[in-house]
């Protein structure tokens, strides 16, 4: 392609490239697929070669050794990026066929990032629709295009010179997306939430994985947080303090949502059990998070991140291979 790539998209294999073959197949679907540059992030090539993304703009190979962490992955994608805009595409999610030109056409009205909207690909356990909720409730479909506060992380995309302002830090603000919206909106970027850019995407549907992920996931957003806005101890005791009311705060806007998707009549009250328990384990996680940091929160987290069917209940049958 002689001119630069409207969208580059990265994608990452947790053992090898072989993993992205999934994801490789919803964005050769893409109507804008000859716009877009594919950058695949993995220890190796193994299973998947250049036929694979020949449909393509033009693509990329970042070699790391090893896949530690998916921010850092995410951020060696990202700054190899030839495209103004760069979005990063789970190997465990399915995409509407007008998914890149809906995030496209926003960005174009002038926002520097742009959050898409999630749909349940593996609904069949109350887990699994836990999960959805507790992780990315504002962003659970029907939403309407427009300004937002909330987007869902991994599930966005940005202005390339937004994030590279970031430099050697960009690593740990993609692992914690939360804390980098936080950040964003205290220097007044404008977010925006593009209704119809809509991804399927396969949940955590084991009850035991959930609440780990949850627990780490808050661990390493409080740690992330307090240490980009570099916090003093009074602060840091005093949010730590606070952790009891964590699960209620956040349950409340679950349910809100819930209610907000027209989805109350099937899934409550059954689900408060396993979002009661995430959100206990989340917030002792944020406690801990504030008090001592991230600790290996995110290295803990990134297999389940990018290996998605080992964190599955026994009766979901979804795997990357059919």
């Amino acid at each position: 392609m002689g001119s630069e790539p409207a969208l580059s998209v990265v994608t990452i294999g947790y053992e090898s490239a072989a993993d992205c073959r999934l994801v490789i197949g919803e964005l050769s679907r893409q109507t804008p697929a000859n716009e877009l540059e594919v950058i695949v992030v993995a220890p190796d090539r193994e299973g998947l070669s250049e036929d694979h993304i020949e449909s393509f703009g033009t693509w990329q190979w970042v070699t790391l050794s090893e896949i530690r962490i998916c921010g850092a992955a995410m951020a060696a994608g990202f700054r190899a990026a030839a495209g103004p805009f760069v979005t990063y595409a789970e190997e465990h999610t399915y995409l509407n066929d007008d998914w890149a030109e809906q995030i496209l056409a926003a960005h174009r009205k002038g926002y520097s990032v742009v959050g898409f909207v999630m749909e349940n690909a593996n609904p069949e356990t109350l887990t699994s629709w836990a999960h959805l909720y507790g992780q990315f409730g504002p962003v659970v479909a029907p939403v309407e295009s427009g300004e937002s506060d909330f987007l869902a992380g991994h599930h966005v995309s940005y202005s390339r010179s937004l994030l590279l302002e970031y430099g050697d830090s960009l690593d740990e603000m993609l692992e914690d997306e939360s804390a980098l919206f936080l950040d964003l909106r205290s220097k007044g970027v404008r977010m925006y939430v593009a209704g119809e850019a809509i991804s399927s995407h396969v949940n955590i549907s084991s009850l035991s994985a959930y609440m780990l992920m949850d627990y780490l996931g808050q661990r390493s957003f409080a740690g992330t947080r307090a240490q980009a806005g570099d916090w003093g101890l009074v602060r840091r005791l005093a949010y730590a303090a606070a952790f009891p009311l964590i699960p209620l705060v956040r349950l409340r806007r679950i349910l809100a949502h819930i209610r907000r998707s027209g989805r109350q009549k099937g899934l409550l009250p059954r689900i408060l059990v396993p979002i009661g328990l995430a959100l206990t384990a989340g917030a002792w996680g944020e406690m801990l998070g504030y008090l001592i940091g991230p600790g290996d929160a995110a290295e803990r987290k990134a297999p389940a991140e990018l290996q998605r069917e080992n964190y599955l209940a026994k009766q979901d049958l979804w795997s990357k291979t059919g």
